[in-house]
């Protein structure tokens, strides 16, 4: 089988699929930060399963996405204005937001004012979700995990400025679910790697920074810090984006959840695959891909350069299992190649899309 017949065979055979289909069918979705990375795939799996493209509705500013990471259909419905300003004055008003938005990492951030930006932003997209009714799923970060494997429950603070935003969202999301019943599911996402990151540049994930820079010929730069971790040995817990999007779907299937002041475990999940993997081991496993061992500098003391330098990450992704999620993405290998075929030749991968998404809305019309 190639590839591309393995993409359409795992996705028209998703367990998941009906579950989704029959929950959102008649569902509005609006997604902010739409054209990023998480935002693109949650589209595009939602367009292959055969949601109506009128009932997407999406908004990016473009500061950190692109319009041509969603489908073809789709792009001409992106609303360009800032989040806040949507939120304001929304078009229209979804039952259901998922907000991927705002900055994605540490170096996007210069100080408090970033902070300050941030929390506004969040403060009138809440307000605005309470008084319409609106469900939430909040993009949050692994990055608030400092135990290793990290599970919801365990306390979380902020070692930058991106984690203290993060953590104030989620507080300020907590307290109006516990006092306004607003309707929220708060992801932890890992490190996710996919087709549409290229754009990141080196804020791209780990492991497609190395497929680019071997595609290209170019060294990667593997960093260590003295007496800490060996140039290579740091690891991340990588989960494909299409996985991601799936966790998000689903949960959007379970019931809403019903915290209270002493039990808030409904509202928090980890998204990630729970077997984190070397940085070196990603070079080895694109160099299988490649048939060529991507050429690697050693940097002893790189990870110095970076206050608080998060060296591991590793999700417990148990809760997230029990609560009926099933993992289907889980080889590395076969993402990576599907990636590949895709960085190679878009235009490929947009067709399977819409093979995907003509063979779904056949088979239940």
């Amino acid at each position: 089988m190639n590839i591309g017949d393995w993409y359409i065979n795992q996705t028209l055979n998703d367990p998941l699929l009906r579950q989704i289909r029959d929950k959102l069918k008649d569902k509005t979705v609006c997604v902010m930060g739409a054209c990023g990375q998480v935002g693109s795939h949650t589209i595009t799996k939602l367009y292959e399963f055969g949601f109506p493209a009128g009932n997407i509705y999406i908004n990016d500013n473009l500061s950190l996405g692109l319009r041509h990471n969603l489908p073809n259909p789709l792009r001409d419905q992106v609303d360009t204005r800032p989040h806040h300003i949507f939120a304001s004055n929304p078009p229209f008003h979804p039952d259901i937001l998922l907000f991927v938005g705002g900055r994605s990492s540490a170096p996007h951030f210069d100080g408090l004012k970033d902070f300050e930006e941030e929390i506004r932003d969040w403060r009138i997209i809440l307000e605005w979700c309470v008084d319409r009714k609106i469900r939430l799923i909040f993009a949050s970060t692994s990055s608030l995990c400092k135990e290793r494997p990290s599970k919801e429950n365990q306390l979380a603070w902020a070692g930058s400025d991106y984690e203290l935003t993060k953590l104030a969202m989620e507080n300020m999301a907590i307290k109006q679910a516990l006092c306004e019943e607003l309707i929220i599911q708060i992801c932890r996402f890992f490190s996710v790697y996919g087709v549409t990151e290229q754009h990141k540049g080196n804020f791209g994930n780990l492991y497609t920074q190395i497929l680019w820079h071997a595609r290209e010929g170019k060294p990667f730069e593997l960093w260590g810090e003295k007496g800490k971790f060996a140039p290579g040995e740091q690891t991340r817990d990588t989960i494909f984006a299409v996985e991601v999007s799936r966790a998000i779907l689903f949960l959007l299937t379970l019931p809403d959840p019903n915290p209270t002041l002493h039990n808030i475990s409904e509202l928090i999940y980890n998204i990630g695959q729970g077997k984190p993997v070397t940085v070196r081991e990603m070079t080895h496993q694109v160099g299988e891909l490649l048939d060529i061992e991507p050429s690697v500098i050693e940097n002893e003391d790189g990870a110095s350069r970076t206050k608080n330098y998060v060296v591991h990450t590793h999700g417990d992704p148990t809760k997230l299992i029990n609560a009926g999620f099933k993992p289907m993405f889980t080889n590395h290998i076969n993402n990576l190649q599907f990636i590949n075929q895709a960085l190679s030749d878009l235009s490929w991968y947009w067709s399977i899309v819409e093979q995907i998404r003509i063979s779904t809305m056949n088979h239940t019309s």
